[in-house]
């Protein structure tokens, strides 16, 4: 697939994909028309008048995987793919998005005339129960979580695209991702949507939340939880604009910018300018960016600093806020609560449910350290 200078091979099946230069992207289609080494890199130094080492060109082509041992097991049948490719065309098909709309108009319509259903950091606390705030924050998240998914994953079968959803973290925030590698292997204009995707199902999400909250009463529950888990989903919204992280807005940047691993090369390159700071060598090799994400590198390691920035006004306006009171409240119910007695029980078992989330990254990133070390 071209994607500007390079061209992007790869196998769908097993979601590896690879960014060519365009003469030994077609070296490998001589390759798949059935030449021989011999004559594939003889059509080569004819064509670019360059020799190039065949031998080791096919080392490569088995480190990629891109060359199938008769072994290997075929990729399941395309009609596997079919249900879900026209259940995607239908969740983005133009009715569908006139419905998109018109949902999210009537939510923020709601907003602009009515102030409790605003965002506050208080409407998180739906109920005088730490415990049970906190499971219904939880729990209540799911449904968006899996919508949000759903619509990236649809948004890629609709293109044929194979998609898989797993589980993973940002910082100390455990996250379900839904694998889209397999973009790769489309045009470029096409991936937009199934980059996209997500945050238009959190719009989506939250203009529903809020039309329930204010037709229920967004002082009398259910409203409240209403209220609570669409301050949630505007959260998890907030979260694609850090710039630092590979969001989807992020996604979307290296697929207009045309870059490879903006990400990666930008630490990289912060990282070697503070080491230049301090009159330090260079920790990384410039050498193997690639030119692209060089390029671009330098004037988006800005936005990694708007991204922190931006990150930190959440943190002052919603989160910090919003964990000082649950500390003063867990607090409150430890040393005023009677042993054993319902208050007390709430917040031993609040701080015990707010301990969880972190322990379990940790497990996962130890042992993610541990097999990373095994492998080496």
């Amino acid at each position: 697939m071209p994607d500007g200078r390079d061209v992007i091979v790869g196998r769908r099946d097993i979601d590896t994909y690879v960014a060519f230069p365009a003469d030994g992207a077609e070296l490998l289609r001589r390759l798949q028309a059935g030449a021989d080494l011999e004559e594939a890199g003889r059509w080569y130094r004819d064509r670019y008048g360059e020799t190039i080492d065949m031998a080791d060109f096919l080392e490569t082509l088995r480190e990629l995987q891109f060359i199938r041992s008769p072994e290997e097991p075929d990729a399941p049948a395309a009609r596997e793919q079919l249900s879900w490719q026209r259940l995607g065309r239908i969740v983005y098909s133009w009715p569908a998005w006139s419905l998109y709309v018109g949902i999210c108009t009537w939510a923020v319509l709601l907003t602009a005339h009515h102030p409790s259903l605003r965002p506050r950091y208080e409407s998180f606390f739906f109920t005088p129960s730490l415990l049970l705030t906190e499971l219904g924050l939880f729990f209540g998240q799911l449904p968006g979580i899996f919508f949000h998914e759903a619509f990236h994953a649809l948004a890629g079968r609709r293109l044929g695209v194979p998609t898989r959803l797993g589980l993973g973290n940002r910082l100390y925030i455990l996250v379900f991702e839904t694998d889209l590698n397999a973009l790769w292997g489309v045009p470029r204009r096409s991936r937009y949507l199934p980059l996209l995707a997500g945050m238009v199902a959190d719009m989506i999400w939250w203009s529903a939340l809020t039309i329930l909250a204010g037709l229920t009463g967004p002082h009398t529950f259910p409203g409240t939880l209403f209220l609570a888990l669409a301050l949630s989903t505007l959260l998890r919204l907030a979260w694609q604009f850090y710039f630092y992280l590979r969001t989807d807005v992020y996604q979307v940047l290296v697929t207009a910018l045309r870059c490879v691993d903006l990400h990666r090369t930008t630490k990289e390159y912060l990282g070697n300018r503070t080491r230049r700071l301090f009159r330090r060598p260079a920790r990384h090799d410039e050498g193997l960016w690639h030119p692209r994400d060089r390029q671009v590198a330098r004037w988006y390691v800005h936005a990694f600093g708007l991204g922190y920035l931006f990150t930190l006004s959440v943190l002052a306006w919603f989160v910090v806020p919003l964990m000082m009171q649950v500390a003063s409240g867990i607090a409150a119910r430890l040393l005023t609560g009677a042993a054993l007695s319902p208050q007390f029980l709430d917040g031993c078992l609040a701080l015990l449910l707010n301990l969880v989330p972190p322990a379990t990254v940790a497990v996962m990133v130890l042992r993610r350290r541990r097999a990373r070390r095994t492998a080496n």
